[in-house]
């Protein structure tokens, strides 16, 4: 079910699906949308309460001409936990969304009861420039065409998208200042704070799932999430970066089984 909250000045979009006595929450990557769990909303919304946000900037979620940092995300994130009283909630995130999730986590343990991290840029050397694959889904921001947005988002994992999630892929960034979100949220992230020497601080038990043939954000910047005192570390043969479309029965079982455990 679709729904709007209102944060500050900010009018964000969330779907919200199942009846479980647990909730998890999910945030989407860079550029993404509720529409980048498609696979995954209505499995995991069978034994637990699902909440999907937009971050502001993306999907059908405010885009104001802001900073979108790091801190701004996980400090919005917090206030919508808030609002819609579900913490602690298990959080999980994918891309931008593990690293938005990670930093909620480290400031704010009271919201977050476990984490989930997919694929998270947040623990990258500072020598990391980007990887070619995140050069070229870059290009999303200068289609004109669904076609265009197709073999961006295909640049992603060497891997086609199908047509309808390209075309509303096409028609959210289309959006007024969803462009320039992207932009800012992208530097935001680059110039963030990183993880490493912090996250030994997570108390709460933590899933990390990694494709073993992530391009855009390879397998060996696992490592330091490895080290996390309390994290089950998954590396998916057959899977790229967005780990939840290309293994979803695998996703679902994986992220539903373990925010569940008591």
């Amino acid at each position: 079910m679709d729904k709007f909250v209102k944060i500050g000045k900010i009018r964000a979009h969330y779907v919200e699906a199942g009846r479980g006595k647990k909730t998890i929450l999910l945030i989407h990557g860079l550029g993404g949308s509720t529409d980048s769990w498609e696979n995954n909303i209505g499995p995991l919304s069978r034994r637990l309460r699902v909440v999907a946000l937009d971050l502001p900037g993306f999907g059908l979620s405010d885009k104001p001409r802001i900073n979108y940092s790091i801190k701004f995300y996980y400090g919005f994130v917090a206030r919508f936990v808030e609002s819609l009283k579900i913490a602690p909630v298990a959080v999980c995130g994918s891309s931008l969304g593990g690293h938005v999730a990670a930093e909620l986590a480290l400031h704010r343990p009271d919201l977050v009861s476990r984490l989930v991290l997919v694929c998270p840029p947040g623990a990258l050397p500072r020598s990391f420039k980007g990887s070619p694959a995140l050069w070229r889904y870059s290009k999303v921001l200068k289609a004109t065409s669904v076609k265009e947005t197709k073999e961006a988002l295909a640049a992603v994992d060497n891997k086609p998208v199908d047509d309808a999630y390209a075309r509303s892929a096409f028609e959210k960034m289309s959006m007024p200042g969803a462009r320039d979100a992207f932009l800012s949220a992208l530097a935001g992230s680059a110039k963030a704070p990183r993880l490493n020497s912090r996250l030994d601080r997570l108390q709460m038990p933590a899933l990390v799932l990694w494709g073993k043939d992530d391009i855009m954000i390879p397998v060996q910047y696992a490592q330091p999430f490895i080290q996390m005192k309390k994290s089950r570390v998954v590396l998916l043969e057959k899977c790229g970066h967005r780990v939840h479309r290309d293994r979803p029965e695998l996703f679902n079982s994986l992220v539903s089984g373990f925010a569940l455990e008591a």
